[in-house]
């Protein structure tokens, strides 16, 4: 006797990969660069933040200088889109492949999750965009090395940047 997935259990897995793969952040176990990585904090990113849009995961973000090479986030104002558990966050930047990346860890919950963006300046706008785990998937992500490889492979693909959203600083 055949064993034949549901079409609607079929098409629910479909969902789900597709959601891991390429919708929002997925908290990585490893962050996305050593040390030697990291850029210096950016003054141009520092500031309250305003989504121009409300359909924004985040409306409301001020980002802080910590020190030299950490942020400070907090997540002022939310949408009903918003999943992550922590609306307080360090984040550091680094740059792969030409691209700017911010990643950040919570630190309101137990969960030790890296989440990762692109990041960019269109004038005076701050674009964030989801990067998807495109080639290997969050599987593939076993170290920071990794991690790194799979992005940049990823990057190939013209669907790895997503849910872009535009801010602007208050």
């Amino acid at each position: 006797m055949k064993n034949v997935l549901h079409p609607m259990l079929g098409l629910a897995l479909l969902a789900l990969v597709c959601l891991v793969n390429t919708g929002c952040p997925v908290g990585i176990d490893y962050p996305f660069a050593t040390e030697s990585q990291l850029e210096k904090v950016d003054n141009k990113l520092v500031g309250t933040w305003r989504s121009v849009v409300d359909s924004a995961d985040m409306l409301q973000v001020r980002i802080s200088k910590e020190d030299d090479i950490t942020y400070s986030i907090e997540v002022l104002e939310k949408s009903e889109n918003y999943m992550a558990d922590d609306t307080r966050f360090f984040g550091w930047s680094t740059k792969l492949d030409g691209h700017s990346f911010l990643f950040s860890q919570g630190l309101d919950s137990d969960d030790d999750s890296y989440y990762l963006y692109h990041i960019s300046f269109e004038g005076k706008k701050l674009v964030i965009q989801d990067v998807g785990l495109l080639v290997g998937g969050v599987d593939a992500v076993t170290s920071t090395e990794a991690f790194r490889e799979e992005v940049s492979a990823s990057l190939k693909n013209p669907d790895c940047l997503s849910a872009r959203f535009e801010y602007l600083k208050q």
